[in-house]
């Protein structure tokens, strides 16, 4: 049984529809951009769910000051993490959506 999902099927009733035909002509910038944040997403919800392992010590109790910066502070590193390309995940999403191959 074959299970593989095309992602363009996921995507495609959700893309605004127009008559124009520039408007659907594919732009590579745009969907690398888009598959980088979607990395970026991943990503903060992967260091999300690994803050939730660290074992709250109590000494000091934490604010809504400490946790609003411990947010975006992941924010910020999955954005970095997504943009170096170091995962890999944002440039396969990028392929199989019908981006060029990178030179090699």
């Amino acid at each position: 049984m074959n299970t593989n999902i095309d992602p363009r099927l996921l995507l495609a009733p959700s893309l605004p529809q127009t008559a124009d035909p520039a408007v659907k002509r594919k732009d590579p910038e745009k969907l690398r951009a888009a598959c980088q944040d979607f990395e970026a997403l991943f990503v903060h919800a992967m260091f999300k769910e690994m803050r939730k392992t660290i074992p709250q010590d109590g000494l000091l109790p934490r604010g809504m000051a400490e946790d609003s910066f411990q947010e975006m502070m992941d924010w910020e590193l999955a954005r970095q993490t997504s943009r170096s390309g170091s995962l890999g995940i944002a440039e396969a999403l990028y392929r199989q959506l019908g981006g060029e191959e990178p030179p090699k």
